[in-house]
């Protein structure tokens, strides 16, 4: 069976922090059962650069880059949000670096 997370149930522009927040608290639990979760970004146009960061990169270097691509898939997002997701996650490895 498979676990999917239709980003799409919270609209078609995903923007706000706290919502990436909420939602990764759902794919956590996903996560601590070692089950792949799979994010669907059907039918969504785009997001922040914030989003994107809480909702990918934020959570990827808290619980490990390994474990998070291991269970997490990403799926149906359309280029744009695939820019945004990836410049979210050099972004924050630059960060880590820095420190």
């Amino acid at each position: 069976m498979e676990n999917i997370m239709k980003l799409s149930e919270h609209g078609s522009t995903l923007g706000l922090r706290e919502l990436a927040r909420q939602i990764n608290q759902k794919i956590q639990k996903y996560i601590d059962k070692n089950e792949d979760i799979i994010l669907d970004f059907e039918k969504v146009d785009s997001v922040s650069s914030s989003f994107a960061d809480e909702l990918v990169a934020k959570f990827m270097f808290e619980i490990g880059k390994e474990k998070f691509l291991k269970l997490v898939k990403i799926r149906n997002a359309n280029n744009f949000i695939k820019t945004m997701i990836n410049s979210s996650i050099a972004d924050r490895a630059k960060e880590q670096n820095n420190i």
